[in-house]
């Protein structure tokens, strides 16, 4: 197979990452195989989204690297499970009776890197200043926005108005949430308070004067208050315990959990509950979204993506220089699948031990047309017809110990189709399927 055909293989090192058990397929270390100068690459990235590890690295305003992680696990477990990403450690406990899955206990623990007030931390997956920091309690945020009055100002719904100050700063602020008032705040400068029933935390940086006019300078973070004893609100309660730079909450009600539930940065969805033995089945996904504030120089990110960053002036930053590189060649932004790799010389491809899952009928995919004569059924411009495609597994015609998914449609609209009835299965697995593209993201079994 020649190189202008511009087929990709992407190479997923995530074991039995393709499919859940549910589906009835297991396929380790698949290959991905589908144009890349067709619609079909998009609709690669559809089923990629849901079963695999991605993340998205790029620059911001602020000359920040951001990196945003979409991290799955599929655990199987007996009773228990833990999944520590070497920052922090989740741990859910469950009983199994029959089909039924009860939850015991639901704890997440981590310990942040620094208790230096202004010190930037990561905390369940996302990257924080410590905005106050004292035995039992933990503050920290995120700056939202800078904000000079002489009065008041306003930030979506909340008015926070300096009703009362004297000489040496101390002031007293009143907070309104529409015309409810629903915070009263003494501060004196560098003091950091939490709103009353909000994320919204208030750093009072300093108090100028002009002539007989006072000046007040404030910092709105989105923020975090975390003390030793008390409650946490996220999705629900969580009791919080402090221990030094150690924070553990505990889910209140894990009984209440419903078997697929969002906690934390947590999706649990339980995919399938084994009939032969103790085992549960789940699909745990984590998300992530940090920066990287990085000196000059480099910066490796791992499978082939690097950070560079040129200082062009060592007093100020607007005019640093940060570029992001994969393979050698730049990009403003990277979406890296796990372990994936581009192929461009496919002609061995049907002799490779991993399973295969090919994307697109015979015209658009070369791969398909090699095997066409294998399909247990053919897919033509005609049939099964437009909007329409065929989902099914064959043996590798040249590899009797590997399968092959197909998802091929008579247009590009069936092959979506296909994709579409994978990820909600609607698939069994194996066995031919015929499925129609109903709207933009609904598909129906023929």
């Amino acid at each position: 197979m020649s190189a202008p055909s511009k087929l990709i293989a992407l190479f997923i090192l995530t074991v039995l990452c393709t499919l859940p058990i549910s589906y009835g397929m297991v396929v380790d270390d698949p290959l991905i195989v589908v144009n890349s100068e067709k619609v079909d690459k998009s609709y690669a990235e559809l089923l990629m989204d849901k079963y695999y590890t991605k993340r998205t690295i790029e620059v911001n305003s602020d000359n920040e690297i951001v990196v945003n992680e979409n991290i799955i696990y599929n655990v199987p477990a007996i009773d228990e499970f833990e999944i520590n990403d070497g920052k922090g450690n989740l741990l859910v406990e469950f009983t199994k009776s029959g089909e039924t899955v009860t939850y015991k206990n639901f704890e997440y623990e981590e310990e942040i890197e620094s208790d230096d007030e202004g010190d930037e931390v990561t905390f369940m997956g996302k990257t924080y200043r410590v905005l106050e920091y004292e035995s039992g309690k933990i503050v920290l945020g995120n700056t939202i926005e800078d904000f000079e009055t002489s009065d008041e100002f306003n930030y979506e719904g909340y008015t926070i108005k300096v009703v009362a100050s004297n000489s040496d700063g101390e002031i007293m602020v009143s907070v309104y949430k529409g015309n409810d008032r629903v915070d009263n705040l003494k501060m004196y400068p560098d003091d950091s308070c939490m709103i009353s029933g909000s994320s919204l935390s208030l750093y009072y940086d300093e108090y100028l004067t002009s002539g007989d006019t006072p000046y007040f300078f404030f910092e709105l973070s989105d923020s975090l208050e975390l003390e030793d004893g008390e409650s946490f609100e996220d999705n629900g309660e969580f009791d919080v315990e402090i221990d030094g730079k150690k924070i553990t909450l505990d889910y209140d009600s894990p009984k209440s959990l419903s078997k697929n539930f969002e906690l934390l940065n947590y999706n649990v969805e339980l995919t399938d509950v084994s009939s032969e033995d103790l085992t549960v089945f789940f699909t745990v996904t984590q998300t992530e979204s940090y920066e990287y504030d990085m000196d000059e120089g480099t910066k490796y990110f791992g499978n082939n993506i690097f950070a560079v960053k040129l200082d062009n002036d060592e007093e100020n930053d607007w005019d640093d220089e940060l570029y992001l590189y994969k393979n050698n060649k730049k990009y403003d932004k990277i979406v890296d699948y796990q372990g994936s790799v581009q192929l461009v010389d496919q002609d061995e491809l049907l002799s490779a031990s991993s399973d295969l899952i090919l994307i697109g009928g015979p015209v658009s995919n070369k791969v398909t047309e090699s095997i066409q004569n294998s399909l247990s059924v053919e897919v033509t411009n005609d049939y099964p017809g437009e909007g329409k495609g065929v989902i099914q597994t064959i043996t590798n015609p040249n590899n009797a110990e590997s399968t092959i998914l197909v998802l091929a449609g008579s247009d590009r609209d069936g092959t979506k189709a296909c994709v579409l009835a994978l990820n909600q299965g609607l698939y069994s697995g194996s066995g031919n399927l015929v499925v129609k593209l109903t709207g933009e993201d609904s598909v129906s079994v023929i």
